[in-house]
């Protein structure tokens, strides 16, 4: 049943010919199905680390720094385990081109969601059963946005041991507090987790970050007793969304079939500051309050933190710190418009 799911690979010599050619050609060779790599310690010890890419298959860089190590031959003095995720999304219809495809969930929010009754959460389930067999150090997950955005780590809990490795990963680190049932969320439950934020997609510059990460974690000799923090720390707070009747766009005018335009360019303020009376968007004179803001409980906080003026206006009642502000609509639409987050600066103890 395993093998229906994903591919699975034990050792160099039973994935190495897949590494010959480029890296389109090993999801050609992957046939749609996500992979499953351990890569045995030089010696044994019991011990394992983990890293994910391709969770979302237009997020490339992860998953071509992966490539590239594996490439190498390493050899550790603790089991790698490598999962590749969504094979299938980045290898339809031109590369590296959907987060997930339409007849997909997301593949980063089905992990450790209890009844297993789609195909793809039956792979993270048996993925999940597997990993939880290897006595896991640490994992990494590794990612890209899809607006500008400092390289930060995402933390799913405050631990000593998990901000420590988040440090090693980044100087920035954000709290995700939300369970979404992501892989990192489903992991943390074992061992220090967290998911790694490498900039935009398809820029060389990020898959050398990523790789760059990669190095820093699988050389760190323990994350435990924890002896480093990031310099950066920030809490997410709210969600914002566009309501899911809003016909909206970024940049450009008002027209029979757009109720919302959203200021183009917003992103660049990710993980700095939006001040109160900053405009981000315009409706129709009269029209209602496109967005909807909630926090990390679910609660409407639209009215504290947005307002619609008598001209149109979509603005802000108070100043914010945007974080992971998008700039498209179809990522708005699968996920959010931009998180608002508050920096920690209380030595991260706990």
């Amino acid at each position: 049943m395993q093998q229906d799911l994903y591919n699975r690979f034990d050792g160099y010599d039973e994935f190495a010919h897949l590494l010959t050619g480029t890296d389109e050609d090993v999801l050609i060779a992957l046939r749609a199905k996500p992979a499953l790599l351990r890569i045995p310690a030089a010696s044994p010890t019991g011990r394992a680390r983990m890293v994910s890419c391709l969770l979302h298959g237009n997020e490339d860089s992860g998953y071509r720094a992966v490539l590239r190590l594996l490439r190498t031959r390493p050899r550790f003095d603790f089991d790698l385990w490598v999962f590749i995720g969504n094979v299938r999304a980045a290898s339809a219809h031109g590369w590296f081109a959907h987060r997930h495809l339409d007849d997909q969930e997301d593949f980063n929010r089905v992990w450790g969601v209890g009844q297993a009754t789609t195909r793809m959460r039956r792979c993270a389930a048996a993925v999940l059963e597997e990993l939880g067999k290897a006595d896991l150090q640490a994992a990494v997950d590794l990612h890209n946005n899809t607006g500008e955005n400092p390289m930060h780590a995402i933390v799913p809990q405050w631990s000593p041991s998990t901000l420590h490795l988040a440090a090693v990963c980044s100087d920035t680190v954000l709290n995700w507090p939300m369970k979404a049932h992501t892989l990192m969320e489903a992991l943390a439950e074992q061992c220090p987790a967290v998911a790694v934020e490498c900039g935009l997609p398809g820029m060389e510059a990020n898959a050398a970050f990523a790789a760059s990460v990669l190095q820093r974690f699988l050389t760190e000799p323990s994350f435990d007793p924890a002896s480093r923090v990031p310099e950066k720390a920030y809490e997410l707070r709210t969600r914002v969304t566009v309501r899911p009747e809003v016909p909206f766009a970024f940049g450009g005018g008002l027209t029979e079939d757009i109720d919302l335009v959203l200021v183009p360019g917003l992103d660049g303020h990710n993980f700095g500051m939006l001040f109160a009376g900053a405009e981000i968007g315009h409706v129709p004179p009269g029209a209602a309050m496109p967005l909807c803001a909630t926090d990390m409980r679910g609660k409407d906080v639209t009215a504290s933190l947005l307002t619609v003026t008598d001209d149109g206006r979509l603005v802000l009642t108070t100043d914010v710190t945007p974080v992971m502000m998008t700039t498209t609509v179809v990522q708005t639409r699968r996920d959010c418009l931009f998180y608002v987050a508050r920096r920690r600066d209380d030595g991260l103890t706990t």
